[in-house]
């Protein structure tokens, strides 16, 4: 599969992107500036020399033109990306993984959008869109680190249930890793604000924790 990653070129971008090739996707890395993209891209190849990597750089709007998309820009600028991209983004499934945070104090706290979430913003943005929530909460770090084996469920919402089953089918190909859906879009709101949470854990303990759901098959 052709994954596009929307603003491939921050740490969650590029984070995803990597774990994703990994695994046999070949994978567009997008950012407002082609030239950053390859300038990334070609980092990334370097230090994960030897794993043949399917990752080439592009523009958003090249990476829009992928079979899946992942946006993972900062959440200011998600629904701007996902609107000025909607007609390459037409009936696509568009993973939304961004979650909007601010810095209060020394601390991190979670925003809700008007709408509720980036997710249903997102949706309202691009409605001719399949829009899926997934992986909110896998810190970037462990995530980019192919040395590193995950060990995490991924939370998956959407709307649309066969989209949503094909998200947590790429989840489930990463080794570690494991897709739950978790309901529609409305479950948005819970996912994206449970990140700031988890960043307040790893600050406390000094440490990468991520979820795990029990008590399912």
């Amino acid at each position: 599969m052709k994954i596009g990653v929307l603003g491939g070129t921050g740490p969650a971008g590029t984070a995803v992107a990597v774990r994703l090739a990994s695994v046999g996707n070949e994978v567009v890395i997008g950012s407002r500036s082609a030239s950053r993209a390859s300038g990334v891209v070609d980092e990334l190849l370097g230090r994960w020399a030897g794993r043949d990597l399917a990752i080439v750089a592009g523009d958003n709007r090249e990476a829009a033109r992928a079979d899946l998309v992942v946006l993972a820009t900062p959440w200011e600028g998600a629904v701007s990306t996902a609107r000025e991209l909607s007609d390459e983004l037409d009936g696509k499934i568009l993973v939304s993984m961004v979650n909007a945070m601010a810095r209060w104090g020394d601390r991190f706290v979670p925003l809700l959008p008007p709408t509720g979430s980036v997710a249903m913003a997102v949706a309202g943005a691009v409605p001719r869109s399949r829009v899926v929530g997934a992986f909110h909460h896998l810190p970037a770090g462990p995530l980019g680190d192919l040395d590193r084996l995950l060990e995490a469920d991924v939370m998956v919402f959407s709307d649309d249930r066969e989209a949503g089953d094909l998200v947590i089918g790429l989840v489930d190909k990463v080794p570690g890793l494991r897709g739950v859906a978790v309901g529609g879009l409305w479950s948005a709101m819970a996912v994206e604000a449970l990140t700031a949470a988890l960043v307040e854990v790893n600050r406390r303990y000094k440490a990468h924790a991520a979820l795990r759901v029990t008590g399912i098959a």
